[in-house]
């Protein structure tokens, strides 16, 4: 129980700091995009590299990771679709709309909460790799094709991307099983420990200049966003689950997994592509608060 609190707290420490830097004025306005930028082209892809060259891959063959990304994959898309059909959204917002209710926070927060509920924070590394290795490189390309973004074609921005290159690396040495010199590898942990954080402050630092809104004062697509993340994902992963015959710890594991809140990684591409940043904070503030129930009660009655 403490593991999973102190994961929730560790965060909301974190964005408390970067909230108070831009209250007292500590930081400049331009701060929240420069660390973002950082973030974004150095933190995120050395902690993506570092996180998928030490993870064990054989655990991606387990059912419960099927339930899991078919679930948060199938909800994202039906999101995404919903946003371009019935509210008239553009490619670049559909983009955003489907990382917001499908990418989890698996890192900072599953690792902890895996440990606790689950009995081993591995059940959280298969989570962060089918998201790092698949779901992010995928949709920051449409947002790099969009007009939002440089207008590429998706096959240049995927493969040009710097998460790509991050996870290409961190899978070649994982996969060949090469040691890198401690000169080569120190600096990239160092540089991967920057990436949760910046993430963090600026996420903080948006709530200044972006408070946020109290729950019944949201736009209905905001809300729609909020309630598919915390409660559709979790329930198509126990439905998908429940079909493929699971039970025990892989049954909690697809759902736990599921009802992870949205990461704030998905706020750095919305402040990156200057796109939906309302749509995603809200959704990564309150999908936090709502996942507190849902997993703690996965946890206490599947079995």
């Amino acid at each position: 129980m403490w593991a999973a609190l102190e994961g929730f707290t560790t965060i909301s420490i974190v964005v408390a700091v970067g909230y108070l830097l831009a209250r007292t004025r500590v930081v400049g306005a331009a701060a929240q995009k420069h660390l973002g930028d950082v973030a974004f082209y150095v933190g995120q892809p050395a902690l993506v590299l570092v996180a998928v060259a030490g993870a064990e891959l054989e655990l991606l063959v387990g059912w419960h990771i099927v339930a899991f990304g078919a679930a948060c994959i199938l909800t994202g898309l039906a999101f995404a679709i919903a946003m371009l059909r019935r509210w008239g959204a553009s490619r670049a917002e559909a983009a955003l709309g489907y990382l917001s209710t499908s990418y989890v926070n698996a890192g900072n927060l599953g690792m902890p909460i895996a440990a606790y509920v689950l009995g081993d924070a591995a059940w959280a590394a298969p989570a962060m790799l089918l998201q790092v290795l698949v779901l992010q490189p995928t949709a920051v390309a449409v947002l790099e094709s969009s007009p939002a973004g440089r207008g590429r074609s998706v096959f240049n921005s995927f493969v040009t991307h710097p998460l790509v290159w991050g996870a290409a690396i961190g899978l070649a040495i994982n996969l060949s099983g090469w040691q890198p010199p401690s000169v080569l590898w120190s600096p990239t942990t160092l540089l991967a420990e920057l990436g949760i954080p910046a993430m963090l402050l600026a996420f903080g630092m948006s709530l200044h200049s972006n408070p946020l809104p109290r729950l019944d004062r949201l736009p209905r697509l905001t809300l729609a966003a909020i309630a598919t993340k915390s409660f559709a994902v979790p329930g198509l992963a126990l439905a998908i689950a429940l079909l493929l015959g699971l039970s025990g710890t892989p049954l909690r594991a697809a759902v736990v997994l599921a009802a992870l809140p949205t990461a704030q990684v998905v706020f750095v591409h919305a402040l990156r592509y200057r796109t939906a940043l309302p749509l995603v904070q809200s959704t990564t503030l309150w999908t936090t608060l709502f996942s507190v129930p849902v997993i703690v009660t996965a946890g206490a009655f599947l079995t």
